[in-house]
């Protein structure tokens, strides 16, 4: 194979790298606009069953004192990427876990990415599931994550549920977050508290459980979709990043071809020349 027919077939491999890089660049860029424009729909809602819940405060006994912190066993969800191509993403998740946890601590996992690595640093999930990729998977994501939740919850093996998660932030790195989930913000909680009971058909403990199981599940749907919305726009990043790249070195052969191209054609000339001056020495 000659030079030229070489980088011309380097050409068609990188023009071919750069179309799948410009498709996952624009995929990853639709779900971001995908998850942004869901988002405030998901805030509205947990906001809304919040001020419902805190309705249910004039319904119910004084609470029990709490226990202090260090009396209750914690549990961390983390919110990782499920596929790849998304930078130091995971990385900078695992890191602030690691920070939080303490040896009896429980880690829970959504993201296959960022269970692989929590894994390869020897940190022990005691659950963990594939990130949902699409809107339309988050709901069944979080309840079978919220079902293993509350399980160990009733057998007294957890107290105290955080979640750590990356909040999407448009231009910039993605900032992450650790929350609280469980036990209830009762003071925030308090503020929304209206002046009247609310009517009610149901035992007010039933009211009150189903309320708060379902606000868990709309904080729980938040932090997972602000977690996808992350996700696609490290993704987006890297693929921006990588498509400069690619285009770079595409412009480089090309001009190999067009220099390729020009000595072929001089090396022509001058077999025609020598051929031509050789025909009139005879």
């Amino acid at each position: 194979m000659t030079r030229l027919a070489e980088i011309q077939a380097r050409i068609g491999s990188m023009g071919e790298l750069r179309d799948i890089v410009g498709a996952m660049r624009s995929l990853a860029g639709m779900r971001v606009q995908e998850t942004q424009q869901a988002l405030p729909s998901i805030r509205r809602y947990a906001e809304a069953v919040a001020t419902a819940l805190a309705s249910t405060f004039a319904l119910m006994p004084e609470p029990a004192p709490e226990r202090h912190a260090d009396q209750e066993r914690r549990a961390f969800i983390l919110c990782a990427a499920e596929h790849g191509f998304v930078g130091g993403f995971n990385e900078r998740l695992v890191d602030a876990a690691e920070a939080a946890l303490e040896p009896d601590d429980s880690l829970f996992v959504l993201g296959s990415r960022g269970a692989a690595l929590a894994l390869e640093r020897r940190r022990r999930i005691i659950w963990s599931r594939p990130m949902a990729t699409r809107l339309g998977g988050v709901p069944e994501t979080i309840r079978q994550l919220s079902a293993a939740l509350y399980a160990r919850i009733a057998s007294g093996e957890i107290g105290r549920v955080e979640v750590i998660f990356a909040r999407y932030r448009q231009g910039s790195t993605p900032a992450t977050e650790r929350h609280l989930l469980l036990p209830l913000d009762l003071t925030s909680l308090a503020a929304k508290r209206p002046r009247q009971p609310p009517l009610h058909n149901l035992k007010p403990i039933v009211l009150h459980e189903k309320l708060m199981v379902e606000y868990v599940f709309a904080l729980l749907t938040e932090a997972a979709v602000e977690s996808i919305a992350s996700e696609n726009a490290a993704r987006f990043a890297a693929m921006e990043a990588a498509h400069d790249n690619v285009s770079k070195k595409l412009e480089e052969l090309r001009q190999a071809e067009r220099e390729a191209r020009q000595s072929e054609i001089t090396t022509e000339l001058l077999d025609l020349i020598i051929g031509a001056e050789a025909l009139n020495c005879r």
